[in-house]
């Protein structure tokens, strides 16, 4: 028995199939049934049940779980302590288009000052879709709209971002007072229609009576490329504008309508494996502390107390 052996059966256990645990660990399903048939016959049990088009844990696979996930936490204790500090492996990192947008690239930086030996897949996208493959672990941590309500996630609060509406200077609708109906001739570019923010807009926007035309696109840059170029007006992150708005690319508009705020968190599935994923949730909130928050950014960061 080994730790690459108790590690595929971990995974083949919570993910349910060989395929997906050989996915995650970057190799083959027959390596993985090799590792798992070497486990079974070192503890002299049946771990799955493979009759199904899903494995099933047996009633000695169930017991040795709790026994698995133990030892995978000690061996992950152990190597974080005799790194003096030091990470290392491989993290699936997923960010929200927001968050790779505006501070990530900054808090990459120092992540990979303080962990060279970190090796970072990441992955940019929504939320709602960071957050399936977090359940589905597929990745390790999301920093993401949140907070997830999972009992198996841990979520970290990491900040609040205030949505604007801004357009290029040549519509000329900066420095007067807007209402929302002064809007009504204008594409209103914004987060896709699956998203939290999206769908948080348009209910807001609907218990006022006003008829605006929300435009979803599901990138942000292109977002932000299309309302500079005057097309329309754009409800997005201030965050990631804000050298649009000092250089004069794009104006502020001062609308009498508040859009909801978006909130951040870096979250992750609680488990054995799961303390890279807690050290960059901690790290993060950390740089944001240190970040020069401005308007555009509330950090909600707390440093736990010793």
């Amino acid at each position: 028995m080994n730790f690459a052996q108790i590690k595929s059966f971990h995974l083949v256990a919570t993910l349910g199939t060989f395929a997906q645990a050989a996915a995650r660990l970057n190799t083959t399903q027959p390596a993985v049934s090799a590792r798992i048939a070497a486990l079974e016959r070192s503890l002299g049990v049946t771990l799955f049940d493979r009759s199904g088009h899903k494995v099933a844990l047996t009633h000695e696979g169930r017991s040795f779980l709790q026994t698995a996930e133990r030892l995978l936490l000690i061996e992950a204790q152990y190597l974080a302590s005799t790194r003096s500090g030091k990470l290392a492996g491989t993290l699936k990192l997923g960010v929200a288009d927001t968050v790779a947008n505006s501070w990530f690239p900054d808090f990459l930086v120092e992540l990979r000052t303080m962990s060279p030996n970190v090796v970072v897949e990441l992955r940019v996208g929504s939320s709602y879709r960071l957050r399936e493959e977090l359940i589905t672990r597929q990745i390790d941590i999301a920093i993401l709209v949140g907070p997830i309500a999972n009992p198996e996630v841990q979520n970290f609060l990491l900040c609040d971002c205030p949505m604007v509406f801004v357009a290029a200077p040549a519509l000329e609708l900066h420095n007067r007072h807007l209402s929302l109906s002064d809007l009504e001739p204008y594409d209103i570019y914004t987060f896709e229609r699956l998203t939290r923010p999206f769908q948080n807009l348009a209910s807001q926007v609907a218990a006022t009576g006003t008829t605006l035309r929300l435009s979803p696109i599901g990138s942000l840059y292109t977002n932000v490329l299309l309302v500079r170029k005057g097309l329309g007006v754009g409800a997005v992150p201030k965050c990631v504008i804000e050298e649009d708005l000092a250089t004069g690319r794009l104006k502020l508009l001062d609308v009498d309508f508040s859009i909801d705020l978006i909130r951040f968190v870096a979250a992750y599935l609680r488990g054995p494996d799961s303390i890279i994923a807690e050290v960059v949730a901690r790290s993060a909130g950390a740089f944001l502390r240190r970040y020069a928050a401005t308007d555009s950014i509330k950090v909600l960061y707390e440093e736990p107390k010793i």
